[in-house]
């Protein structure tokens, strides 16, 4: 057990000094099979058997349909969208750009992208009209983390992979808590918002010219919003499977971009590169993640963590914040995907034992997570919000705080003690 433990600590040394995910990964799963001894004849047919899987087929769709759908400026479409709806209140632009990563989020299946492609789009704009660019960009980096709680969501495909729990069922799980999250920033950005006079509201229109005004940007903006729809519906009407769901919003996405005449053929081919080069990362980490998983297996280190934790204390809602104050510390030095995927085949076991469905437990893991993106050293979200705009991590982190400590918390500990939250939407709908 302490060659396994020091292993494990090693690869996530390495992903805090920088090493490439894969490499570390790597490294410690080769690691492992030499210094316990194990036969590595294991390792092809572990790989091959759990790579040999269709719903794997739908990550690297929905990173191109995110990819086609952010060169043909369908970002923009929303943003327009929202603003023309609730940007003429006071924070009206703070909440457009909240609910704007949380529809792109169902675009895309990915945190950093909607902060990526919302960031570009939003941040001239809020400075525009009088917000201090550190708190645009914290927003932004904040509400990236609805990107991976509204469904369709890339890490909840992973996680449906490792546990053989049912994609779809997943995807609900954390619709709940990713729409209580979103009502917690919409309090907390008025609230920041309210009493500053330097931020200023869209001119204030007649009824007749606001409601033209709606109509005018949902026309242009109905292609976009029509996505999840078209998405979310035809895996719960039961039209086909998320991978082929992934494969309908590629499909989708290029008709998109070719009829507003904005997909160019450059454009097309850096979506194409950008996931070929994400989806290799990702296969490259959940081929070591599987060869570790199947090492933790054969050692029983599952079972002895549960075991340990549980001897610690019989009390469930001790245990439960053990978990979480575990789960957010690999958050704030790992990615969300690779957390996710480090973290789930240890801690399932514990889990089943103290009786939380599998389901809760993705809608726990995914909040948390999410929350480890907005605290560094790693925190994704906040990185890439500061590389498209510009202002260091050190200036606005400070911003992010209320987010966290207001929004994402209150929800993490009503996901985790509240089973119904992520159990509502799967009974109602799957039945599950």
């Amino acid at each position: 057990m302490i060659i396994l433990f020091g292993f494990i600590i090693l690869t996530i040394l390495m992903i805090i000094l920088g090493f490439p995910m894969f490499v570390s990964f790597g490294i410690g799963s080769l690691g492992m099979i030499i210094f316990l001894q194990l036969d590595p004849m294991f390792v092809v047919p572990c790989i091959f058997t759990n790579f040999n899987s269709f719903v794997m087929m739908a990550i690297p769709f929905f990173i191109f349909a995110g990819g086609l759908m952010a060169a043909s400026e369908i970002s923009k479409k929303i943003v327009e969208f929202s603003n023309a709806i609730i940007g003429r209140f006071k924070g009206g632009l703070g909440i457009v750009t909240i609910v704007s990563c949380a529809v792109f989020g169902a675009i895309s299946g990915s945190s950093s992208a909607a902060v990526a492609s919302i960031g570009m789009t939003i941040l001239p704009e809020m400075e525009k009209y009088g917000y201090k660019r550190s708190y645009a960009t914290a927003l932004v980096a904040c509400s990236g983390l609805l990107g991976q709680l509204i469904p369709p969501s890339v890490p909840m495909i992973l996680f449906g992979m490792i546990t053989g729990a049912s994609v779809a069922a997943c995807f609900l799980a954390t619709a709940v808590p990713g729409i209580l999250l979103m009502l917690a920033y919409f309090v907390i950005n008025y609230i920041n918002c309210c009493n500053k006079k330097n931020i200023k509201v869209v001119k204030t229109q007649s009824n007749r010219d606001y409601i033209c005004n709606i109509a005018g940007s949902f026309k242009k903006a109905g292609f976009a919003l029509l996505m999840p729809v078209l998405i979310l519906g035809g895996i719960y009407g039961g039209l086909y499977t998320p991978t082929e769901a992934g494969c309908v919003a590629v499909v989708y996405a290029l008709c998109v971009g070719v009829l507003n005449k904005k997909l160019t053929k450059h454009s097309f081919l850096k979506a194409a590169e950008e996931t070929a080069s994400m989806e290799g990362a990702i296969a490259f980490i959940i081929c070591f993640i599987f060869v570790m998983s199947r090492i933790f297996t054969y050692e029983r280190l599952p079972d002895t963590i549960a075991d340990f934790i549980l001897d610690l204390t019989t009390n469930k809602i001790l245990l439960l914040l053990l978990i979480n104050i575990f789960m957010i510390f690999i958050g704030m030095i790992m990615d969300d995907i690779s957390a996710m995927l480090l973290v789930t085949p240890l801690l399932y076991p514990l889990f089943m034992k103290l009786g939380i469905s599998p389901l809760q437990m993705a809608a726990i893991i995914a909040v948390n997570q999410g929350s480890g993106q907005m605290t560094p050293p790693v925190a994704t979200n906040l990185f890439v919000a500061a590389r498209v705009s510009g202002v260091p991590v050190s200036e606005f982190v400070g911003d992010c705080i209320p987010f966290l400590l207001f929004g994402s918390l209150p929800v993490l500990m009503l996901v985790t003690f509240v089973p119904e939250i992520s159990l509502f939407l799967p009974e109602l709908i799957l039945g599950k």
